[in-house]
């Protein structure tokens, strides 16, 4: 007698094969010693989509993965993205900028803005010739600005691991690169959010766009001048001794979603919000935080989060303009991010690895990318095809991050080791 699939009986199984099925794969496969979790989890909410489970096993796939059984998965999926926000926020430690001095200053702006400005360029001239790649809110200077953001990101936190899983996160080039990462970051958030006003406010309506970046700015204010100080002095009271117990995971939780929610309010994402959130906490209980928090949001909730992401990624074999699009912003990508981080880091004074290597690292791209890329899609900047095709490049870039900064190491180490 064939079992009946109740909705709770379904929420679990997917529950089971989104959490498990990428952590046993990355773990037992030996994949955990070639790409980050990040990589296979990307990977594996792909797989259960359309392009793949979709079209080899569709009788399996339409009653556990179509569009319409996954729906309280959603709910899910946004605070997984919503959490990974916050502790982002919560790694940038804005104090860390202070003393770094020119270099370090210069060689963060450029290696953001050079692949930033390059991907412009050719989002522009993409818009012309595939003019089926740009969202329905976008005009060509929409589409451009939002393709040279993507094509800009360094994820921070999956950088992290990378550094972690090749012994570098204590060296010099790994604190550098975490630095580099940190700035891309803040700026990142800053370009998102004029992005955002624009496309909230449409391009036509300047009125709108201040609006949305005025109360942007006064919000990001009120946190500076008086969420801070307020959430300084409840931690304080709450937790003395820098014990992160469970009225203090409550506030925190309260913070980050009452954040999140003020910035879809005014216009803006809510993950916005939550990023902002992450950054006003006291510092003092950051790393206590990230232990409660950090490991329930990337391994119970961002499979779900991945699981949606992979069913809107639908990868066409006889679409040219997607895999045109991957091709090109794949190079784009490598290209802009270690030249615009490489070169002036060599003329900053770094060695030849040291630059090389630094290049590499800033490639890297993760979820940070991801939650760009599903931003810009649900503001309309982006089509359904750009997106697949945007999706597919940060997993290959991300996936190419460590072998790359190996070779960038051995081929610097090769140049200088030969006889003048």
């Amino acid at each position: 007698m064939p079992f009946e699939l109740t909705p709770a009986l379904l929420f679990l199984i997917q529950a089971i094969v989104l959490i498990a099925g990428p952590f046993l794969l990355w773990r037992l496969s030996g994949l955990k010693h070639v790409a980050p979790m990040v990589v296979i989890q990307i990977l594996f909410g792909i797989a259960l989509g359309p392009s793949v489970l979709g079209h080899a096993a569709p009788e399996i796939w339409h009653p556990l993965f179509a569009k319409g059984s996954l729906a309280p998965l959603s709910g899910l999926a946004l605070l997984a993205v919503v959490f990974f926000a916050f502790l982002t926020g919560l790694h940038l430690d804005l104090a860390e900028f202070k003393g770094r001095g020119r270099a370090f200053v210069g060689i963060s702006l450029s290696s953001m803005m050079v692949p930033t400005l390059v991907g412009g360029a050719l989002g522009w001239w993409i818009v012309d010739a595939f003019p089926e790649m740009a969202g329905p809110k976008a005009d060509p200077l929409l589409f451009a600005a939002g393709f040279g953001i993507c094509v800009g990101v360094t994820a921070l936190p999956v950088l992290g691991a990378i550094l972690r899983e090749m012994g570098l996160i204590g060296e010099r080039v790994g604190r550098l690169a975490l630095g580099y990462a940190a700035v891309n970051d803040a700026l990142l958030w800053i370009l998102i959010t004029a992005v955002l006003a624009l496309a909230a406010g449409g391009s036509g309506s300047f009125a709108g766009v201040a609006q949305i970046a005025v109360l942007g700015f006064a919000y990001l204010a009120a946190t500076e001048l008086f969420a801070r100080p307020l959430l300084t002095r409840l931690m304080n009271r709450i937790a003395p001794d820098g014990a992160v117990g469970d009225m203090v995971v409550v506030v925190t939780c309260a913070a980050l979603l009452g954040s999140a929610a003020v910035t879809e309010l005014i216009g803006l994402h809510y993950i916005l919000g939550a990023f902002v959130a992450g950054t006003v906490m006291p510092r003092r209980l950051a790393a206590a935080i990230l232990d409660r928090l950090e490991h329930f949001a990337t391994l119970i909730l961002l499979p779900f989060f991945f699981t949606l992401t992979g069913l809107k990624v639908d990868l066409d074999l006889a679409a040219s303009a997607q895999w045109w699009v991957f091709a090109l912003a794949t190079a784009a990508t490598i290209a802009g991010k270690v030249l615009g981080t490489a070169l002036p880091a060599r003329l900053s004074g770094e060695s030849a690895a040291d630059s090389w290597r630094l290049g590499t690292l800033m490639s890297c791209k993760g979820l940070m990318e991801v939650i760009v890329l599903t931003i810009l899609l649900e503001a309309g900047v982006l089509s359904d095809a750009c997106f697949s095709a945007m999706v597919l490049m940060a997993v290959v870039v991300t996936a190419l991050t460590q072998p790359m900064t190996l070779l960038a190491g051995w081929l610097a180490g090769r140049a200088g080791a030969r006889p003048a």
